[in-house]
Order: C-alpha cells, then sequence, then structure tokens
C-alpha cells in the first residue's frame, strides 16, 4: 500500500512538471527554428550589423541567371539586399524592383545603392513595407535593369524561409561591440600561460 501512494505521488508530481512545461512552451515568444544570423567584427557606415543566409532565385530566362536576396540589420533597421549574379549587370538608383503577392497586390522598391554595375540592389524597408512582406506570399519578383529585365519566380519554401528570416531579425538585437568576446578570449590565453 505505502508503494503505490509512492507510485501516485511520483506520478502527480511528473504530471504536474509536465503541465507546467506544456504552459511555458505555448506562452514563449521565442523562435523555434534555426535564423542562421551572422554577425562578425565588420562594419557597414562605421556600425555594426547582422545578416540572415542568402536565398537563391534563378530567373526566368535562357541564360539561367541567378540572384541573391537577402536581409540584413544595422542599428534598428531592416534592409533587404539583391544582387544579380551576372556581368555587367547595371542597375540605377531608383524605383526598379517590383514584388507581386499572390493576392494580386504589387509594391515598388527604389534602389538606395548608388548606380552600379554589379547587379547590386539594397533598400531600407519601412514599417509598412515589412508588414507587407511577413503578411503576403511573394509569386514574383522583377528587377528592371538598364539592358533588360529580370523575373524571379518565389516558391514556397523560398517564401518561408524569407518570413522566417524577417521574424529572426526584427528579433534580433545587433550587438554593439564584440570588446567581451576579445576580453575573455585575451583572459583565457594569459590564465592559461601561468
Amino acid at each position: 500500500m505505502n508503494n503505490n501512494k509512492v507510485k501516485i505521488i511520483l506520478f502527480c508530481l511528473l504530471f504536474s512538471v509536465f503541465l507546467k512545461a506544456q504552459k511555458l512552451s505555448s506562452d514563449s515568444a521565442f523562435v523555434s527554428f534555426d535564423c542562421g544570423i551572422v554577425q562578425n567584427k565588420q562594419k557597414l557606415d562605421r556600425e555594426f550589423f547582422a545578416s540572415t543566409p542568402p536565398l537563391q532565385l534563378r530567373a526566368n530566362n535562357e541564360e539561367l541567371t541567378y540572384s541573391t536576396i537577402q536581409l540584413g540589420k544595422r542599428k534598428n533597421k531592416i534592409f533587404l539586399y539583391l544582387q544579380i549574379i551576372a556581368k555587367n549587370v547595371c542597375i540605377k538608383k531608383d524605383k526598379n524592383v517590383d514584388i507581386y503577392f499572390k493576392s494580386g497586390e504589387i509594391i515598388t522598391l527604389k534602389n538606395e545603392y548608388p548606380l552600379n554595375c554589379e547587379g547590386f540592389f539594397a533598400k531600407q524597408l519601412t514599417k509598412k513595407e515589412l508588414e507587407k512582406l511577413r503578411g503576403n506570399e511573394i509569386t514574383l519578383i522583377k528587377v528592371y535593369t538598364y539592358k533588360k529585365n529580370y523575373e524571379y519566380y518565389v516558391s514556397d519554401t523560398d517564401n518561408t524561409n524569407f518570413d522566417n528570416q524577417i521574424d529572426c531579425l526584427s528579433a534580433y538585437g545587433v550587438k554593439k561591440t564584440d570588446q567581451v568576446k576579445i576580453k575573455k578570449q585575451k583572459e583565457n590565453v594569459s590564465s592559461s600561460g601561468t
């Protein structure tokens, strides 16, 4: 009989721990997927920055031209970077990227990067643009260049990855300095040397 009481108490204790763990996991506001955010010692315009892994898109053309699309964060601002991987693709500082959504809506983004022939586009995204990108499924991205236009169809997987990256960067705090890591490394070297 005493053994049964111990089993019942143990069962109740384990069950209450299980319920508490379930409540914690459902109430938590943490990201449950691997974000892959990278931040190193380099600075961009004298500011530390973080970036997500690039997504690769293939153009709908005969040459099979690829493009990378990537998100980055500096200070508290999120940026969209796009680069067409081809020779002599000139993009001017103008409204030259259209993003088409499944709903039929289109947003046009203006390149904030100077005229270049490396196929590079950069844009600081507004809150409204971020909400539009996060809340809607992207079907097509069109990039207008001097010589020709590029169309990139966006898959469901790319949409999911892009949404996850926006969520990750929104929650990520760009570290102001890496001095703490350097000091810890110096302390470890000096303590191991004595």
